[in-house]
């Protein structure tokens, strides 16, 4: 039971994920094999770009439909119960059913195995439009379970596609819903909401919180917080960047399930993380990497205990990392659902319903990816620009600094003449700032060329006193006073 739930959540889990993923970045699925899950979660499958893929249920039957998009090639997968009868019988109503739609259906080639427990025939029939079909079907009967398997194509083609047919249906994983495994609560009753600026709408049960995050995100959750439901983003910083801003975390770029324990840990909602499993996906982040190309990409979907604000956890998150080619910094995006660690399994019906509720509008999600686009170019720009302004900054400081390393050269020269050739200048403060000057053989007004000679006024006994004035004058001894007067 706990497996089949936890399946249960991966497929619709990653449905929602993909949805969101393709939606928020724009990106188309290449034109090769593609994952896809049934709208319901019920089936996981691989098919040939532009297929689809359709699931139903009746009673106790489980069906997948799959057919190219003109409809003209099929198959389709019936799982039932079978209480109280044999192949044949079963193998008659599955052939009753096919003549009420197409009367003049012609069967041949039965085979039976010896065990009867498996049965095959060919068939042919008018598609109503004038056109021939060619079919083949496979029976299986084991434990009171069948599971039948047809093929069609147009008369004569069947041979041609029954490699790719075979190969989509032995890849089909069939999910079951724990309410199907016996012991599931029943759903609660479900109200939409639709995020305030109109990105995306889902449906949460009577008395559930939504927070909303803008840009498509939220967090939902019950009053005590748990469970909860939750896709979201973050961005970070490099440490390359050698700055902090407040609420941005710092950290090299990182693979998702380590961003995630990262984050989680650094904003304090989430401590002693253990992984359960880590599955890298490189499918999807091949399908991103097709649009994403400012930086590598990588996802991966985990499942996780942890202890939070509620107590001990068990989460399952599908995780993108969006890095940055000049590794400035990077953006981890979400889709999480958690609930508390003993409850986690009986939530899944639940969390599947939230999952596939979730959607994003197509006129928003355009018109975020046209603004997504115009931001990458606004910071295109402004990269530019710092880039810029710090060359600007770096040449202005590296000229800057081979001034100052000049004018001490020059101060230091002025020291040393001085002091080899016996001369000091002196300011007057009564003469506004006028310089005299002392060598060996007098002192001199530079100003008006006044000199006194001899002895008191050389450089050996003149102490500064004024020759003209009551003042004793100050002595150039000092980088300040030698740019001031003298430089």
């Amino acid at each position: 039971m706990k497996r089949a739930n936890w399946r249960f959540i991966h497929a619709a889990v990653l449905t929602t994920a993909i949805g969101l993923i393709a939606a928020s970045s724009g990106f188309a699925a290449p034109p090769a094999m593609q994952k896809k899950v049934t709208e319901q979660a019920g089936f996981v499958l691989y098919l040939p770009a532009g297929w689809r893929a359709e699931e139903d249920r009746e009673a106790n039957l489980h069906r997948l439909r799959i057919g190219d998009a003109g409809a003209r090639v099929k198959a389709a997968l019936t799982l039932g119960a079978a209480q109280g009868l044999d192949i044949l019988e079963l193998s008659r109503r599955q052939i009753d059913q096919i003549a009420a739609s197409f009367p003049d259906l012609a069967v041949s080639n039965v085979r039976i195995a010896p065990r009867r427990d498996r049965l095959a025939f060919d068939g042919a029939f008018s598609d109503g439009k004038g056109g021939r079909r060619e079919m083949r079907a496979w029976l299986t009967l084991r434990d009171g379970r069948y599971q039948y398997t047809t093929l069609s194509a147009p008369q004569g083609q069947l041979e041609g596609i029954k490699p790719t047919l075979l190969t989509v249906l032995a890849n089909v994983r069939v999910i079951k819903p724990a309410e199907n495994d016996g012991g599931g609560a029943p759903l609660p009753a479900l109200r939409p909401h639709r995020l305030s600026d109109g990105s995306a709408s889902l449906q949460v049960p009577e008395g559930w919180r939504v927070q909303e995050l803008g840009k498509g995100q939220f967090i939902a959750s019950d009053r005590a917080g748990t469970p909860s439901f939750m896709v979201a983003s973050a961005d970070v910083l490099t440490p390359a960047m050698g700055v902090r801003v407040p609420g941005v975390p710092i950290s090299p770029y990182l693979s998702p399930d380590k961003a995630w324990r990262f984050l989680t840990g650094a904003q304090g909602l989430a401590s002693n993380m253990r992984f359960i499993e880590v599955n890298p996906r490189p499918d999807i982040a091949a399908q991103i990497a097709q649009v994403y190309t400012a930086g590598p990409v990588q996802v991966a979907d985990f499942l996780y205990t942890c202890d939070t604000r509620e107590g001990a956890s068990k989460g399952y998150t599908l995780g993108v990392s969006f890095g940055s080619r000049i590794g400035s910094n990077w953006i981890f995006r979400h889709i999480t659902v958690v609930a508390p660690r003993d409850r986690f399994e009986s939530h899944a019906p639940l969390f599947a319903a939230l999952l596939k509720s979730y959607a994003m509008d197509e006129g928003w999600v355009k018109n975020y990816v046209r603004q997504g686009m115009e931001r990458l170019r606004q910071m295109e720009r402004d990269t530019a620009r710092k880039v810029a302004s710090n060359a600007r900054d770096i040449q202005q400081m590296m000229q800057a600094a081979y001034d100052e390393r000049q004018k001490s050269q020059d101060y230091l020269d002025y020291q040393r003449t001085q002091t080899i050739r016996g001369e000091q200048d002196w300011i007057s403060a009564m003469e506004g700032s006028t310089v005299y000057h002392t060598d060996n053989w007098g002192t001199r007004n530079t100003a008006t060329g006044e000199t006194w000679e001899g002895q008191p006024y050389d450089y050996v006994r003149f102490t500064g006193r004024n020759p003209k004035h009551n003042e004793d004058m100050t002595p150039i001894d000092s980088r300040e006073l030698w740019e001031r007067h003298r430089r």
